[in-house]
């Protein structure tokens, strides 16, 4: 599999807007893609697009060798089991712990007992710095922690392909740099491939592979940290943190 993302074409209507989205995009197998730019710049569209949460009205989404537009709604559930997805709101069940939250996809979708549950996911939690927040419920977590415990979910099931929407969003700086060590060591022991989306600069601009930058539906721009640094447009420094600019100048 050479890709494990791709999108030729693909047009859809910007949700409660007045304009689509035209998005044409290749990922690698292994690949780790970031996607900055404004807020409603159809960012998060373009990740719904590769969970087939979104239909497109033309163009093509291939994902994992697999065309979205021709699978039933089996196919489509099984390729989603091969696809780990972190969305701003957490989406936490409110009556179990952070601990059974984490579990919960171990459980229903591989099997995993409890003699197996708890020394796969307890590494996950204490690198998030969530150990001591097992017990709690949703409604006792701060949103960071709720979005890192929907993060730890997504890593224990090791799928193919993980996308992130905004997974930086609402952490203070500890649980910045906690999330950019664990999924530097996710990438560093597995192969998996990485498409998240930014909104604002995190230590994750210089993890990438290659970062694209979208604006009103369209992507205008894709190349390494480096390569974006000399991008004319002023925007697109702003979400690079104007950190790129000072250090290539240096």
């Amino acid at each position: 599999m050479k890709f494990a993302v791709e999108l030729n074409n693909v047009r859809a209507d910007m949700e409660n807007e007045n304009w689509q989205v035209d998005f044409t995009l290749t990922v690698k197998a292994g690949e780790f893609v970031l996607l900055v730019g404004p807020g409603r710049s159809g960012k998060g569209l373009l990740l719904k697009l590769c969970t087939g949460l979104v239909t497109p009205e033309e163009g093509t989404v291939r994902v994992l060798d697999q065309d979205l537009a021709v699978l039933d709604d089996e196919g489509l559930a099984e390729l989603r089991r091969r696809i780990g997805v972190v969305l701003p709101q957490p989406g936490l069940r409110s009556n179990m712990t952070l601990y059974t939250n984490v579990c919960l996809p171990l459980v229903y979708h591989q099997g995993v007992d409890e003699e197996e549950l708890r020394p796969r996911v307890m590494p996950i939690l204490e690198a998030l710095g969530l150990k001591a927040r097992e017990k709690r419920f949703p409604a006792q977590l701060t949103m960071g922690e709720a979005r890192c415990a929907a993060l730890a979910r997504a890593l224990v099931m090791d799928q193919e392909l993980m996308l992130l929407d905004e997974v930086m969003a609402g952490l203070d700086a500890e649980m910045v740099e906690r999330v950019d060590r664990v999924l530097a060591e996710h990438r560093r022991t597995r192969t998996v491939t990485v498409l998240a989306t930014l909104h604002n600069p995190s230590p994750l601009l210089e993890r990438a592979d290659r970062i694209a930058y979208v604006r009103q539906g369209r992507i205008e721009a894709v190349g390494s940290y480096a390569e974006m640094a000399g991008h004319p447009d002023p925007a697109l420094q702003v979400y690079l943190g104007g950190r790129a600019g000072s250090r290539l100048a240096s």
